[in-house]
């Protein structure tokens, strides 16, 4: 006998936080409001490997999501937007480009800034491997001299893989988050009804927030590495300078509002 199928969650359950995954870093393994997030859940929701029911939705679901779509029908028709044509179409993709133009102008030193510093993260991983290997090498020595306790060596360990992982998730974010947030500030003030919004700070505040976890994470390594930090103090500096530069470039970052993320006592 076939095993129920699980229900869908229902993206209107109030345990579902309302738009926190509109400004988190996509880290749902290390978020601590995984639980609360509708698009996790629906994301990892467990479907049959069938593809005659892994095409087709819960009916739940469903009806959780039409039950919108009376209001969302009702603001179109109140909207009237004008009808698309071809003239409509290109002035829309100029205008694109404009925006786009004026985005890169804006934001060059620190997109340009963000991906070098993506560069410089493939090029000490790549040249100073031996590094995180040899402090590997040398805590499984201590512990055969009784040094070292397994406990305190796996602690150490659990550090490094944690500094390790956390340079990596963020090393392409802080560019992506930098550039849409440059992108989301020309359309804001090209389009004054988007400022109340402000995606620019919010996507700022992500970028800030994965460079300072970064930096903390590289700070973590030189204590780990004291005989050879020269290699990572290049990376620090670089970091921190793009930092202070987002941060001037969107003084309201730090004070934007996150769901659920910023609502903690």
């Amino acid at each position: 006998m076939p095993k129920p199928r699980p229900r869908e969650p229902d993206p209107r359950n109030p345990r579902f936080i309302p738009g926190i995954y509109d400004y988190c870093d996509r880290w749902c393994e290390r978020c601590e409001f995984s639980h609360r997030c509708a698009q996790f859940a629906m994301r990892s929701h467990d479907r049959p490997d069938d593809p005659r029911t892994r095409d087709r939705e819960n009916k739940e679901f469903w009806e959780a999501l039409g039950s919108a779509v009376p209001a969302l029908k009702a603001k179109a028709r109140a909207k009237k937007k004008p009808a698309v044509t071809p003239a409509s179409i290109e002035a829309a993709t100029a205008q694109e480009k404009r925006l786009d133009r004026r985005a890169r102008m804006l934001g060059q030193r620190e997109t340009n800034a963000a991906l070098t510093y993506s560069h410089m993260v493939d090029e000490w991983f790549n040249n100073e491997l031996r590094l995180p290997l040899r402090h590997v090498r040398n805590l499984e020595r201590r512990v055969e001299k009784g040094l070292t306790s397994v406990a305190s060596a796996k602690g150490e360990l659990v550090r490094l893989n944690d500094c390790v992982e956390v340079i990596r998730w963020y090393q392409t974010l802080i560019y992506v988050k930098i550039s849409r947030a440059f992108m989301s500030l020309v359309e804001e003030e090209d389009d004054r009804t988007l400022a109340a919004v402000r995606d620019s700070a919010g996507s700022a505040k992500i970028a800030l927030i994965a460079t300072e976890r970064s930096l903390a994470a590289w700070v973590a390594m030189r204590v780990m590495f004291p005989e050879e930090t020269d290699s990572m103090l290049e990376i620090l500096l670089h970091l921190d300078r793009l930092r202070r530069s987002v941060k001037r470039k969107f003084p309201k970052a730090k004070s934007f509002h996150r769901p659920g993320f910023d609502d903690r006592a």
